[in-house]
């Protein structure tokens, strides 16, 4: 595997096969975060198939597609239908990508962000195998985007799913702080069964007078 100038491939030293790429080895801590290094987030992107595609739209406001794709030669290729996804590349030829799993207790994320084309070359879409991409979507798919990444980040941490206990995760147990947070106590932190003064009272008579 050949390094580009941009860093963004890794070198032969550096393989997938060769880097270590067990979390098992070295796990990030509970509230850590592990920043992937770049051999690790091909080996996550060239396992997966199912990602999202960002673009700028026509009027200027983020759209994202969720999307099957292959990769080929440090590219991500892309099947698609005619519509909004094509247009848009066509005027903003630029592109995030991002795919996401958990394994073993932990979540992690790489997000590739470059350039983005439609394919009009038939060798390049025979060498990269684009044709023969299967698509969840019923649409029938006949264009092929090429989306070339400037930059690959990823981040791996512990699933704080696993453990909500107060202790392992403090933020259950808080009060809210944002006028958009619930206000009401949340369920982990209200005791069972209610104490009286939370138990329902018989309402109070309303006295009565005859009329005068």
């Amino acid at each position: 595997m050949n390094t580009s100038s941009d860093g963004i491939r890794p070198a032969p030293e550096a393989t997938a096969s060769q880097t270590p790429t067990s979390h098992a080895a070295r796990p990030p801590g509970p509230g850590a975060v592990e920043h992937l290094k770049t051999a690790e987030c091909w080996r996550l992107i060239e396992a997966g198939s199912f990602g999202r595609l960002a673009v700028e739209g026509l009027d200027g406001i983020p759209d994202v597609f969720p999307l099957n794709y292959t990769v080929h030669d440090g590219s991500i290729y892309i099947r698609s239908a005619p519509g909004s996804k094509l247009m848009a590349i066509a005027v903003h030829p630029v592109a995030a990508f991002e795919i996401d799993g958990e394994q073993d207790g932990f979540r992690w994320s790489v997000v590739l962000r470059g350039s983005a084309r439609r394919l009009a070359i038939d060798k390049e879409i025979r060498e990269s195998d684009v044709q023969s991409l299967v698509s969840s979507s019923p649409t029938a798919k006949y264009n092929y985007i090429c989306v070339t990444p400037s930059s690959v980040s990823g981040r791996r941490f512990v699933d704080q799913r696993g453990d909500p206990s107060p202790a392992q995760n403090p933020a259950i147990s808080q009060p809210p702080t944002s006028a958009h947070e619930p206000t009401r106590p949340y369920e982990d932190t209200v005791a069972w069964p209610p104490s009286d003064s939370l138990r329902p009272q018989r309402p109070v008579p309303i006295a009565h007078f005859p009329p005068l």
